[in-house]
């Protein structure tokens, strides 16, 4: 496998850490061959400006023909050699033991004389001496002679060996510090893209009821946004067709259960009328009359299974949507008194027409109001509102009731969903059938504790 090939392999937190460390290596290795250059330089310079005074001083003392003065004035070693390349004399006794061949090699005598025949100044090189590394000053003098000042340069090499030590003790450190800062960079930058994955796993695993959280505005915070959005509408999406399979099965339910539980309901009603005018005792005429309440229970629920199975043609009249709010409170005010609700009405004046069936959105109101005044038992405030927005007029039914959480909120307009003990679930579902049968939209707004609001925008063509 290439290298190319591994590096989209790799996990983006090393991709972000590796740049980091190839980046500081490269610095230091740079620094290092710069300090090592710049140090030798610099020491070259300081030896010639010395070298040039020593040379002057030497000859101004005449200590030019005494080797041992030299040494002890200036802490070198001298060599002198004839005009033959033999040796005339020296402080290193070492050099005694060597023959002229290696003499003349080590010093690279011939070189040194053709350098000096071409220019003015002394030639200055390294040699190896016995181990020891020193800076050689040629200088030619009378007779063709040539004297040799030699410099130990152990504590030069000391030198170089200490600075590259202690640049690698701080790269080291600066390695560890690059490695802790480039990884906590990585993770701050992972760690979203982390939660994102782990919640991209929770998804395809069928849950699309949660939310990845946002903790930033750059370019991961926004592909979270559309990561939860895309979720949102695929939650959306599913729920419609849980409810669409839903409504399908009513469809199929729906002629057998009117033919098979109307038809005996209407000779029941019947019937138990006809009882009730003939009989006397009191008791059994209470009896009676809850049973008739209770069929006309009935009747309502089999006639929201059918209006949820059957949507009917809309009768599309221009109305004014205050004068359908007004009319269903006139309707439901004493029910209203009677679990002490209060009533605030807040209706946009001269709010425009709009083709609706008002019987529809009538039955939508009525709907509305009677779950508003079920989630407050204790009595409360309804507040009614109209108004006109931007291609729709509005209604809102608010209540001061118990509120619903989120995941309530989510399911109320599902076909037999509810949180009550009685009812089957189909009067919010309903209500959505008919607005959007008008090409509108119901929404829903809950806090736990303070009440729901729910409103119906109505096109306004």
């Amino acid at each position: 496998m290439s290298r190319l090939s591994i590096w989209p392999n790799l996990q983006i937190r090393t991709k972000i850490i590796l740049p980091f460390l190839l980046l500081f290596s490269v610095t230091i290795f740079g620094m290092l061959v710069l300090t090592i250059t710049f140090f030798g330089s610099q020491y070259d310079q300081q030896f010639s400006r010395e070298t040039k005074q020593w040379i002057e001083t030497i000859q101004r003392t005449q200590y030019i023909e005494e080797p041992n003065k030299v040494k002890q004035a200036y802490q070198c070693e001298v060599v002198v050699f004839g005009g033959d390349n033999t040796l005339n004399g020296t402080t290193l006794i070492e050099l005694a033991d060597l023959d002229w061949l290696n003499l003349k090699a080590i010093f690279n005598l011939q070189s040194v004389r053709q350098q000096l025949q071409k220019q003015n100044h002394p030639v200055i090189n390294n040699i190896r001496l016995s181990g020891t590394i020193y800076k050689a000053v040629y200088i030619q003098q009378s007779l063709n002679r040539i004297y040799c000042l030699l410099r130990p340069m152990n504590h030069v090499e000391e030198a170089k060996k200490q600075t590259v030590q202690m640049t690698f003790i701080i790269a080291s450190l600066g390695l560890l510090l690059v490695v802790t800062i480039s990884s906590l960079i990585g993770k701050h930058f992972t760690r979203p893209i982390d939660r994102l994955v782990a919640f991209t796993k929770q998804v395809s695993g069928g849950d699309l009821e949660g939310q990845c959280e946002v903790f930033r505005h750059d370019e991961v915070g926004e592909l979270t946004k559309a990561f939860n959005l895309m979720t949102k509408e695929l939650r959306e999406s599913r729920r419609s067709i849980l409810n669409a399979e839903k409504l399908t099965t009513i469809h199929q339910m729906s002629a057998a259960f009117a033919h098979e539980v109307r038809n005996p309901l209407s000779s029941i009603r019947m019937l138990t009328q006809i009882t009730l005018e003939k009989i006397s005792d009191t008791s059994v005429q209470q009896s009676m009359s809850k049973i008739l309440d209770e069929i006309e229970r009935i009747e309502v629920i089999v006639g929201g299974w059918m209006d949820l199975a059957r949507p009917t043609e809309l009768d599309r009249t221009m109305t004014d949507l205050n004068l359908i709010v007004n009319d269903v409170l006139k309707l439901m005010t004493a029910n209203l008194s009677h679990h002490h609700i209060k009533v605030e009405k807040d209706l946009a004046i001269e709010l425009p027409m709009i083709s609706i069936d008002a019987d529809k959105i009538k039955q939508v109101m009525i709907n509305l109001i009677l779950n508003a005044m079920q989630a407050m038992p204790k009595g409360g405030k309804l507040h009614l509102t109209t108004c006109e927005s931007e291609k729709f007029v509005e209604a809102k039914v608010s209540d001061t009731g118990l509120g619903m959480n989120s995941k309530t909120m989510g399911r109320i307009f599902d076909p037999f969903f509810t949180t009550k003990s009685s009812g089957i679930g189909l009067g919010l579902s309903t209500c959505q059938q008919l607005v959007e049968q008008h090409l509108g939209q119901i929404t829903v707004d809950s806090v736990i504790e303070r009440g729901t609001t729910i409103t119906i925008k109505l096109p306004n063509l």
